[in-house]
């Protein structure tokens, strides 16, 4: 499986503009300066503030708060003969987006080096059928392709839930295990040797458009899967529910993986994915070009 070019994160961009700013939070001092401005909710400390609470001179302190206005980290206001420093919110929003960049990034290439390790990197045809609703599903099943170059499918009701239907309508079919017609009709999975079903958690099931994508599943007897749940922070019975379903359509589920809010969250989310996959070994020593058409 090879990775998605256009996906990758250019680091020759990202980190010469990160690196002024590592720069600036690189002394103790500074950094401790920041945390107090941080933490300060008075919205008026000088610079002779900051030396008492630092046990560092004015100067240094003034020396130091340069440093970190030049680097757009801190703002001041004059007050008549009084200079007050608070925390420019807007530069460490961008600074935070900016390094999350950088991180998955990273963890893009740490992905591709864990599938290597592996030894299933060009072994494995896979695929990851999934249903999203709020997207979360979508950003941990897009991280898993960007890690691995495996095939994407997204799943589709022919009638679309909205935010509320999804809470009555998508709920009450959840709960029945009900299946959604798909805009899909047919999903061929015969070429594949690995597939990987996510879903959303709806009321302790899967969501009734994964539940219709099984249902609509082209050879896929015989075939190894691994599913996943995106949850707040359990998945009910979602896993169980949508392993028996496979294993109804002569599908041998080898991992089931809940990620749970805090780990959606995160920017390589999908490399999480990808990492307990690959610990829980879903094909072990079974050798996949005897069983490949």
């Amino acid at each position: 499986m090879e990775p998605n070019e256009k996906d990758r994160c250019d680091l020759s961009v990202i980190v010469p503009a990160l690196a002024g700013t590592f720069k600036a939070l690189g002394d103790p001092t500074r950094l401790s300066i920041i945390c107090l401005l941080a933490t300060d909710t008075t919205g008026t400390l000088g610079v002779s503030d900051l030396a008492a609470l630092t046990n560092v001179s004015q100067p240094a302190v003034s020396q130091h708060l340069k440093t970190l206005k030049s680097e757009g980290l801190v703002e001041s206001r004059r007050d008549g003969l009084y200079i007050y420093y608070t925390i420019n919110r807007e530069r460490m929003v961008g600074f935070r987006e900016q390094y999350e960049l950088m991180y998955a990034g990273i963890m893009e290439k740490c992905n591709r080096e864990l599938l290597r390790k592996s030894g299933r990197d060009r072994d494995i045809r896979a695929c990851v059928i999934f249903y999203s609703f709020s997207g979360i599903t979508r950003r941990v099943a897009e991280g898993f392709r960007n890690a691995t170059g495996c095939d994407l499918i997204e799943v589709r009701a022919k009638k679309p839930y909205t935010a509320l239907s999804a809470y009555t309508r998508g709920v009450a079919r959840s709960r029945k295990m009900a299946c959604d017609p798909i805009e899909q009709g047919e999903i061929d999975v015969s070429g594949y040797d690995l597939l990987v079903i996510g879903t959303p958690v709806w009321a302790g099931r899967a969501a009734p458009p994964i539940n219709g994508a099984v249902k609509a599943l082209r050879g896929c007897e015989g075939k190894i899967a691994a599913v996943f749940s995106t949850c707040l922070n359990a998945p009910g019975e979602a896993l169980s529910n949508l392993g028996s379903a496979l294993a109804d359509r002569g599908v041998s589920v080898r991992a089931t993986i809940s990620l749970e809010q805090e780990e959606t969250r995160r920017p390589d989310a999908g490399g999480e994915l990808l990492k307990r996959i690959i610990d829980a070994d879903p094909f072990g020593d079974q050798d996949l070009e005897e069983k490949r058409p």
